[in-house]
């Protein structure tokens, strides 16, 4: 007969060790992928595993955003996690869905009101984020991404639309696509 709850607490143990160094990818892997991740980090909150742990559970949140895991990240905001609190790397939930490409997040955390210009550790708000990741990590959704933040009223900051035309995007469908977002909302 096995005992299966040393078993359990070591994979809790896990979690909180990768949550803690911001391991999202492994600590989603280790949890069985994208349906073991949902299923685990809902039902660790809804047995109160998470109640002496507000840290690791605000990670979750940043985790799931950066993910794509709509679900997860919708249920923890109906439980009232705060989607600003997860910043140990440094991001936070919203920074993490612009980097990653995650419109459908990216549009539940407009929906929901979360504020477009908290920064990041770098000084750079969602919009900033989301226009160096088009650049850098880019993903075919940060066009998409870009514009709704700017349709939600993220700040273009001056000097951004140069900044943007200098830059070699790998996409040139997406520089376009990106430039004149930010011309049309520079318009009068």
């Amino acid at each position: 007969v096995f005992n299966i709850a040393p078993m359990a607490n070591d994979l809790w143990k896990e979690t909180l060790r990768h949550l803690d160094e911001g391991n999202f990818t492994a600590l989603e892997e280790r949890l069985g992928g994208p349906k073991g991740f949902n299923k685990q980090i809902t039902d660790w909150h809804k047995t109160g595993r998470f109640a002496d742990q507000p840290e690791a559970l605000a990670e979750a949140f940043t985790c799931a955003c950066m993910l794509g895991r709509v679900t997860t990240a919708e249920y923890l905001l109906d439980s009232n996690v705060d989607p600003l609190a997860g910043t140990k790397t440094g991001l936070n939930g919203f920074h993490y869905a612009a980097s990653s490409g995650n419109l459908a997040v990216i549009k539940l955390l407009i929906e929901r009101g979360v504020p477009l210009e908290i920064e990041n550790m770098y000084g750079g708000t969602v919009l900033g984020q989301a226009l160096w990741s088009a650049v850098f990590e880019h993903k075919a959704s940060h066009a998409d991404i870009i514009s709704e933040l700017v349709a939600a009223g993220a700040v273009i900051e001056p000097g951004t639309l140069e900044w943007w035309e200098q830059q070699d995007v790998p996409s040139k469908e997406a520089k376009l696509l990106i430039a004149e977002t930010l011309r049309n909302a520079q318009a009068p």
